[in-house]
């Protein structure tokens, strides 16, 4: 049976969903964020938002998972679970806002207010951010609220760790272990909601080589990349996906 009839998906489709794994997977590497961002913008135009977001989130599981033993050392538990803590009381709100404002129009919000803020930050250098409890619990809720409505936590969290005093290594690792933790509560509710089907795996399963190599690829970048221009790489990231989520909804 070919491979096409199985996963219900046309040849091109097929191609260009496998090239939208292996460069979301890349950054994703890279960065330790930004996957499903690629991800859901490059393929809203070919597939269903309620077929994408089961497999983003199924596929964000397994990079998370098979990129711990070589980021867990790194990870700041301080800065995680008050990260999480905070995203967990945040997350009602967001989900509330949903009630009255439109989750196209929050993301249109979300999208131009971290565009905004990286291309003043990029233009104006400023005085770095302290990671201290409070500024944490702050970064946390906001990222909370914004998850809640939107699940664009990621790019809220890159933003506030590339403006901080962070080392890098720190930050890639505990962004991963953050967006893990909340995929996989995001994963249970979309589980009880019966948005999980036998063809979402089947997805998930073949393109499980397509993403491994990516994310070995950007892990193998990240290693030999200077120290002193990840941070503003990163931030050309975040101009970089937002502007390109932006002109798509206009």
């Amino acid at each position: 049976m070919r491979i096409e009839t199985v996963l219900d998906l046309p040849t091109i489709t097929l191609l260009w969903v496998g090239s939208v794994v292996f460069i979301a997977s890349f950054i994703r590497g890279y960065s330790g964020f930004g996957f499903s961002t690629v991800f859901m913008a490059a393929l809203l135009p070919v597939l269903p938002v309620s077929q994408l977001v089961p497999l983003s989130i199924l596929l964000e599981i397994v990079a998370s998972s098979s990129q711990a033993p070589r980021i867990i050392k790194d990870i700041n538990q301080r800065f995680l679970v008050i990260l999480l803590g905070a995203s967990v009381l945040g997350a009602p709100v967001g989900v509330y806002m949903l009630s009255f404002v439109s989750e196209t129009s929050l993301r249109f919000i979300v999208y131009s207010v971290v565009l905004l803020s990286t291309a003043a930050l990029l233009l104006v250098k400023t005085r770095p951010l302290s990671t201290n409890s409070i500024g944490l619990f702050i970064a946390g809720c906001i990222a909370g609220v914004v998850n809640g409505a939107t699940a664009l936590s990621g790019l809220v969290l890159a933003l506030f760790f590339s403006t901080s005093t962070i080392g890098t290594k720190m930050m890639r690792a505990t962004m991963i272990a953050y967006l893990f933790f909340t995929d996989i509560i995001t994963a249970i509710m979309l589980w009880i909601a019966d948005y999980f089907y036998v063809q979402t795996l089947l997805r998930g399963l073949a393109l499980l080589p397509i993403m491994f190599a990516g994310l070995w690829l950007g892990s193998r970048y990240f290693s030999k990349a200077p120290v002193e221009t990840f941070k503003t790489r990163i931030m050309w990231l975040l101009l970089i996906f937002c502007t390109a989520s932006l002109i798509q909804m206009l």
